[in-house]
This record gives structure tokens, sequence and C-alpha cells, in this order.
């Protein structure tokens, strides 16, 4: 599904702007005794989770970068948006159009260029948990950090996480506590980075998070 876009929640290989290395200037394991490292662990972090959990709703560009283990990568870019609880649209624009749509009941994937819609049960090109976090379903309580990097090529704050008991994931935050950026890896090791862009953190209208299959579409249930 999403053709193995899988987002996130990758993000473009060259996003508005190329996306090179991460230049880490410091790296703190909060698992480490050091005096001091319970505050860094919450303070900033727990700020952004708690300010992202409280949002209505929002919208962002992405773009979207699946870095695989043999050196290629797959490039994509679009549109997400998000209203609470549980409704979400993902709009894929580049290389080709495609929709991922959550309407609070259902989850479609409609690709206009093969005239199909599909049901589904989740969206694997976004890590379920990511999702829950996005959409409201999971509160800050239940993110447990691991990490905290300082990204001085992007100047974010990357930290590595885990909810839910998922696979561990990296957030990065701006210096206002915006989220701008989410990676994870499969099981085989690639590499799905996703960068957020020109956010409005006003709450979508929900007639955005409504889909009904054009006339002539073959619609598909796999749930």
């Amino acid at each position: 599904m999403i053709r193995y876009i899988v987002m996130l929640c990758a993000l473009s290989c060259c996003f508005s702007t190329p996306l090179l290395a991460a230049k880490v200037t410091q790296q703190l394991d909060l698992d480490a005794p050091e005096k001091g490292l319970k505050q860094t662990k919450s303070d900033f972090f727990n700020r952004s989770i708690k300010r992202l959990s409280s949002l209505p709703g929002f919208d962002c560009h992405f773009d979207q970068l699946i870095a695989f283990t043999d050196g290629g990568g797959k490039h994509y870019s679009g549109d997400v948006a998000v209203l609470k609880p549980k409704r979400f649209r993902w709009q894929y624009q580049k290389p080709y159009e495609q929709l991922y749509l959550g309407d609070g009941d259902t989850i479609w994937h409609y690709e206009p260029d093969l005239m199909q819609a599909e049901r589904l049960s989740n969206i694997e090109a976004v890590d379920s948990s990511v999702m829950g976090l996005l959409d409201g379903s999971i509160s800050a309580t239940e993110v447990e950090m691991f990490k905290r990097e300082y990204d001085s090529e992007m100047d974010i704050q990357r930290y590595q996480v885990r909810l839910k008991g998922s696979p561990e994931v990296w957030l990065g935050f701006s210096k206002d506590g915006d989220l701008v950026y989410i990676e994870r890896q499969d099981m085989l090791g690639n590499s799905n980075q996703m960068r957020l862009s020109e956010c409005s953190y006003i709450a979508p209208p929900k007639k955005l998070f409504s889909f009904t299959p054009p006339e002539g579409v073959d619609v598909l249930d796999m749930r």
C-alpha cells in the first residue's frame, strides 16, 4: 500500500531542500545516570508533545523519503490534514496522485490513475502509534523516550521514542515546539523519513475528511 511509500507520518529525498546527513552536535542517552538528565528529558519535549496532543487539528505540507538499505530511494510529497478524533487526510501529489483518508469509521485508499479505491483496516505507510499521536488517541503520558539529539542541519531537537510499545521512532521538533520531522525504520532496515512544513494549526473543516468513490471506480474491501 502507498505502493510502499510508507510515510507518518519518509519524506522526499529532495525535500524542498536536499536531505543531508544530520549534523548532530549533541547526543544524550536518557538512560544515563548523569545529574540533570531527568529535567532535560522532560521539559521541552513534554511541552511539545502536550501541545500536539491538545491541538483539535492541523494541516501541513509534507516531503517524504524512503531510503533503502541498498542505497536506492523513493521521494514523495503532498499535504496532510488531521481533525481529531480519528480523521486524517494524506494527499500524495508527487510522483503520482493518491489519497489516504480516514473519516472516523472507514480508511480509504484512492488512486485516480488506476480508477481504484480500497477500504483498509490501517495505513502501512504510517506507524499506527505515530498516527495515534497525530490524531489524538495517544497521550503524552504514553510516550517513552530513549535519546535526544540536536540536529544542526535542520535546527531541530530529535527524540527517539516509543509509543504504546511500538518500535522506536524519531520525532523532531522546531525551536517553537512544532513537530516537523518523523523517522522510523522497517523490519528490513529501510529508513522512512518525513518532514512537515507550511503548517496551519487551525482545525480543518470536517467536510475535508469525507470520501465518495467517483462513478466508474472499482471499490475493493481489503479489511
